[in-house]
């Protein structure tokens, strides 16, 4: 199949390497299985053209490193034309001619469009179009108020394992959504030696604040989500490191407050700016310390994140706070999942008490259920007529 990825979120933030790496999976996975794979990208000027050829260059310097290249095609719009569409028309486009990139959207079976970052008329030149949703509930609440494609696309994929459970509060918009695991694409994942009893637990993450409108409103703060578990490394007793945006002149009191409560602090940018470097620091970690989005537990969304992912390919055990998964995959060895601080403490411990178990598990996890192989191929089954 000829399949068009699109997507708005690479080019804009070429720090993000764990960002980086959750879109990668799907490109490499897809050519992996021997189908014939583009990647649209739009970026949106940010008004300063040397920060624009910046980013146009790492993108494609990024991309050339995975092999991709001449497999890409980048949407610059001006700042002035707005988000509400990615008309090629109105783009310079980078890394295809405006012809081949013409011929390539006619001609697809099929376009993956993450987060509707694809807009019409260019989205509608597609024969099937299918929105990939990695943001359960956030998406359909926002749907319900803005146009998030729903009633542009044909098929519906979900990271949100639950979401027609009786028990997902999440609105379905009248649609069927296709759950599907984060895919991993197990060649860029290596296991590595156990890296000690003393390194940290870690994780990579925003540091946010927002909610969502509704009643009551929604947390989609990270820092809620953690603030919530503060006394996990006093309790433990063992190492636990944040890699998390918080500027070291940040005036909150966060960072203060985090290491008062003996949290490690590293900055995200600096330890995963890079794919590579992304799977360096997964690879020095003992495991992974996972607080998601308060609406992924509220609304029983059965979301696994797509860095649990990787830390679980890369044989790292991975200690989550519970969204439901456990509902539909096994848990307790190597993805080990916990509802309240007391069952954090136990399940880190557990960890270490048996790491090599914990470690083997994590890795056959990623194996079973994580595979490109097995998982984007599920995904393709969705999208049949």
């Amino acid at each position: 199949m000829r399949i068009v990825l699109g997507n708005s979120s690479l080019a804009a933030y070429p720090e993000g390497g764990g960002h980086w790496s959750c879109f990668l999976q799907y490109f490499l996975g897809l050519a992996d299985l021997g189908h014939d794979v583009y990647w649209f990208e739009v970026l949106y000027s940010s008004g300063d053209p040397a920060r624009d050829r910046g980013q146009v260059t790492a993108f494609f310097e990024r991309m050339a490193t995975a092999g991709m290249q001449a497999r890409c095609a980048l949407f610059l719009h001006d700042q002035a034309f707005g988000r509400d569409t990615a008309d090629p028309e109105h783009a310079r486009i980078l890394g295809q001619t405006r012809e081949k990139a013409e011929d390539i959207a006619a001609s697809a079976d099929l376009l993956w469009n993450f987060a509707n970052a694809l807009k019409p008329p260019l989205l509608m030149r597609f024969k099937t179009r299918a929105l990939v949703d990695v943001d359960p509930g956030v998406l359909q609440l926002s749907a319900q108020t803005w146009d998030m494609g729903q009633d542009s696309h044909d098929v519906f994929l979900t990271v949100g394992t639950k979401l027609h459970d009786p028990d997902c509060a999440v609105p379905t918009l009248g649609r069927t959504w296709h759950g599907f695991v984060p895919p991993v694409y197990l060649p860029m994942w290596q296991v590595q030696p156990d890296p000690g009893s003393a390194a940290p637990f870690t994780t990579v993450t925003q540091w946010n604040w927002e909610e969502i409108a509704d009643d009551p409103a929604l947390s989609v703060s990270k820092r809620q989500a953690f603030l919530r578990y503060l006394n996990l490394p006093r309790r433990t007793g063992r190492n636990f490191e944040l890699a998390a945006n918080i500027h070291p002149d940040d005036r909150t009191g966060d960072r203060e407050l985090l290491h008062d409560h003996g949290w490690r602090l590293a900055h995200a940018h600096d330890v995963a700016g890079s794919p590579e470097a992304y799977r360096r620091y997964i690879a020095a970690s003992r495991a992974e310390i996972g607080c998601p989005k308060p609406i992924f537990k509220t609304l029983r969304t059965g979301w696994l994140s797509d860095r649990s992912a990787s830390y679980l390919a890369s044989g790292r055990p991975v200690l989550a706070e519970d969204t439901g998964v456990s509902d539909h995959y096994p848990t307790g060895s190597g993805l080990v999942t916990f509802k309240t601080l007391e069952e954090a403490a136990a399940g880190a411990a557990a960890i270490d008490a048996d790491y090599q178990h914990h470690s083997r598990a994590a890795r056959a996890f990623a194996e079973e259920f994580l595979d490109s192989r097995r998982s984007l191929t599920a995904m393709l089954a969705a999208c049949s007529p």
